[in-house]
């Protein structure tokens, strides 16, 4: 699987996952080849990307385990979307469902403490998606903090709803506003914490007091804000919504180190840091000899000495055998350079051509 960009897709590649709707409507199933039709249309959704297959990666065998499976995540994204549209419409929103999908979403990264949240999404569904990725990356963060089952509710119930205030009053709410109108919107809710609603409230601020609504800082914010904002931080800045670029995974890691200790409480970003992949499974990366390799395996806490299967040798020469090197253990070994997508389309056609010739 490889993450394609809108502006790269070619005729004659083929879907990895599918594209859906917050409702569930499914746009473009998996394993679908894309024509020029195919991609117009994805154009005219807005999206503004896709994961498509890769044959290097095939070859390799790599299996990606998302933090929710699609399944789990296509009922939450459906939920979640018709809590915000009765919420926009003024109307109080089903509490029990918000707990339930919470349930589901702690269940889960019980099971998986894998931190990989590649979605496709529409501009208009980015809200849902980001805040129920938001909402798993505070109970990984919970779970190292040995939360128990009472705490890790009220913390992700805050989370799932914590952009909430973006779609009242029609959505004609500033960005400096929404933390206050969701706030007092959750208030109203029967059966909603009001420490969840706090996640609301103080999701923007800065444990410095330069953030808003209210500037407090330190240990005025409540521990579930703290931990929100870390999760909030990092699934914005690897987004490519809504400012349509988004940073690299290693990228992402070094801007939320930056931002520990400022607008980020350092003990819970360090917790997050510690299992934040610099490599995802499936990363080509250019080791110091110049070979290139995918990276197969990451460890928490280890995350900068990946395992990877390395494909080609200096001179970017595909090689018979593909030899698999630990990098926890072999040390005389780094990581030089993360090939960038245009990197690797070029890396896999030139593969894909090899391939042809062959036969």
């Amino acid at each position: 699987m490889q993450k394609v960009s809108i502006n790269n897709l070619a005729e004659g590649m083929t879907t990895y996952t599918r594209l859906c709707t917050a409702d569930g409507r499914v746009l473009l199933g998996s394993r679908i080849r894309l024509s020029a039709s195919y991609i117009k249309k994805i154009h005219n959704l807005g999206v503004l990307n896709l994961f498509v297959t890769n044959p290097i990666i095939e070859r390799i065998g790599l299996v990606y385990e998302e933090t929710l499976p699609e399944d789990k995540r296509t009922e939450a994204i459906r939920i979640l979307k018709t809590s915000f549209d009765n919420a926009k419409e003024g109307k109080l929103i089903d509490v029990h469902s918000i707990y339930i999908m919470a349930k589901t979403i702690i269940e889960t990264v019980k099971s998986n403490q894998l931190i990989r949240l590649d979605t496709t999404v529409t501009a208009d569904d980015y809200v849902y998606s980001h805040c129920i990725n938001v909402a798993a990356l505070a109970a990984v963060i919970a779970s190292d903090m040995e939360y128990n089952s009472a705490k890790m509710q009220e913390l992700v119930m805050g989370a799932l709803l914590h952009d909430i205030g973006k779609v009242l009053d029609n959505g004609n709410v500033s960005e400096e506003d929404h933390p206050h109108k969701g706030f007092e919107y959750a208030r109203k809710l029967r059966d909603y914490s009001i420490v969840a609603s706090h996640v609301i409230y103080q999701h923007h601020e800065k444990v410095d007091g330069t953030g808003y609504p209210r500037g407090i800082s330190g240990e005025q914010l409540h521990e579930y804000a703290r931990i929100t904002a870390v999760a909030d931080a990092y699934d914005t800045i690897v987004s490519d919504f809504p400012k349509g670029q988004a940073l690299l995974p290693h990228q992402a890691y070094e801007a939320i180190m930056s931002m520990s200790g400022t607008y980020l409480d350092k003990e819970i970003a360090d917790i997050f840091l510690a299992k934040a992949p610099l490599y995802p499974l499936g990363t080509f990366v250019v080791l110091d000899s110049g070979f290139i390799g995918v990276v197969t395996e990451a460890r928490p806490k280890l995350q900068a000495r990946p395992t990877i299967t390395v494909i080609t040798d200096a001179q970017a020469i595909f090689q018979a055998e593909w030899v698999e090197i630990e990098l926890a253990k072999n040390l005389t070994s780094f990581i030089n350079h993360v090939m960038s997508e245009k990197e690797v389309l070029a890396l896999t056609k030139k593969y894909e051509n090899r391939s042809s010739h062959r036969r």
